[in-house]
């Protein structure tokens, strides 16, 4: 055998490959206030950067720190948004996600603020993945964000909360 071989064999000069066909795919769902008029909405866009199909069955979210005014019904701190849908390759689908943390923080009719976690959960290649989201402190008054701030070093302490919790079923 010529050295060639044996130099390509080498652990250092082999590629990084990844173990699964899923672990390729450049699915990253983002959390973005979205203005529209006078109001800001709060969206989950899926993006999807490859080049194959993902299927998105639903986003659980999980609240921290809740502060709350005039709650409507007592806050789960948890939910889970369905959203069943097929997100092409190269596209990006967007979903209305301020009804889904205003439900779990208890319906409040004043101003809301918590940290939130979201964990999308998808299909690819016949595997099923989830994609978290990094922390945020969210800013709601009824159903109008006006303040979305990444909260990184709020991750360790969200970690401890949702291990917790387990995600709903529904």
């Amino acid at each position: 055998m010529d050295e060639r071989y044996w130099i390509s064999r080498l652990p250092w000069r082999q590629k990084n490959k990844a173990e699964s066909k899923s672990a390729q795919i450049k699915f990253a769902p983002k959390l973005k206030i979205r203005r529209e008029g006078g109001w800001q909405h709060l969206e989950l866009q899926l993006v999807n950067r490859s080049s194959w199909a993902v299927w998105v069955e639903g986003a659980s979210v999980v609240l921290a720190d809740l502060v709350a005014d005039f709650q409507t019904v007592i806050p789960p701190e948890q939910t889970k948004r369905v959203i069943l849908r097929n997100v092409n390759p190269h596209e990006t689908f967007s979903v209305n996600f301020a009804g889904a943390i205003h439900d779990a923080a208890g319906r409040p009719q004043g101003q809301c603020t918590c940290l939130v976690l979201i964990d999308v959960r998808y299909r690819v290649f016949n595997e099923w993945c989830n994609a978290k989201l990094e922390t945020y402190r969210v800013e709601m008054e009824g159903l109008s964000v006006f303040g979305l701030r990444s909260a990184r070093w709020y991750d360790r302490k969200m970690k401890q909360i949702v291990g917790r919790f387990d995600p709903p079923d529904t």
